[in-house]
């Protein structure tokens, strides 16, 4: 007797939210707000004059044929940061399914500050995913971004073999194409990649660190002297055209996090550090 096996489709997560900020005073209110599906967005209580918000996935983590959507637009002289609740995770692929799709765009005006500062994200074996961020920003506004990802949790004995990554960062100032930045992975034997020496060296985890603002180029000496710490060790940093740009290796998510919690302070104005960021 024949048997035949079939594949059942699995549910599949879809989210949105935007966030529409405007000035009020000196103050940056919300103007707008969407949430929908599997997205939230929290509002932690914070002091100064600008505006926190962190997103929530409520599904759980990120799985194959997931779909996020986000969108944030920062009017003149607003200062917005957002950060996430936790650390993201992308969960294991069928060989057949589809990646998982996360976009989010961004506009910034005029004198703006959008700093997006989320928790590292976590790559499982087998996970799928095409995430795509765009920034459009006027010359005299200010972007920081930041991007922690982690290859397995080495402390819970997780090895990579198989791996499908596409992740993108695309940011124009004044209509203008000024960075185009994008990690791909498609491999089978992941682990034997990233211990190669023109890659990651058998570090688990990997850093990116972008700040676009007028002021960039001048913070390049104060931060190559952060860099010299024994935590930054694996960091090196380089500024050109209006642009910041910090990378760097770390054997896992948490050293990863120390060394970029030494950096920030140069890039953020000695700024406090996201409510969700708890040492």
């Amino acid at each position: 007797m024949e048997v035949e096996f079939v594949i059942t489709p699995l549910q599949r997560a879809r989210g949105q939210f935007g966030l529409d900020v405007r000035a009020d005073g000196s103050r940056t209110r919300m103007a707008d707000l969407v949430q929908a599906g599997c997205c939230r967005l929290l509002f932690p209580r914070i002091v100064g004059q600008g505006m926190e918000a962190a997103t929530v996935n409520i599904s759980g983590g990120v799985a194959a044929g997931d779909r996020i959507e986000g969108h944030l637009a920062c009017g003149e002289g607003t200062d917005l940061l957002v950060t996430s609740q936790a650390a993201e995770r992308i969960y294991r692929a069928r060989p057949d399914d589809a990646p998982a799709e996360i976009a989010v765009s961004c506009h910034v005006a005029a004198n703006a500050r959008l700093e997006w500062l989320p928790h590292g994200t976590i790559f499982f074996d087998g996970s799928r995913l095409h995430r795509h961020m765009t920034v459009d920003m006027a010359g005299s506004a200010s972007f920081l971004f930041l991007e922690n990802r982690i290859f397995g949790r080495r402390g819970s004995g997780e090895h990579l073999s198989r791996l499908g990554v596409r992740d993108r960062l695309s940011i124009r100032r004044d209509g203008e194409l000024l960075l185009e930045d994008m990690l791909r992975l498609d491999s089978t034997d992941v682990s034997a990649l990233l211990a190669q020496p023109a890659v990651m060296g058998g570090q688990g985890a990997v850093a990116t660190l972008v700040l676009v603002s007028p002021q960039a180029m001048d913070l390049l000496p104060a931060l190559r002297s952060r860099l010299t710490a024994p935590e930054c060790a694996g960091f090196a940093a380089s500024a050109w055209n209006g642009m910041l740009v910090a990378r760097g290796l770390a054997p896992g998510g948490w050293p990863l996090e120390v060394a970029v919690r030494h950096i920030l302070p140069v890039l953020r104005d000695a700024r406090p550090m996201p409510s969700t960021w708890r040492s």
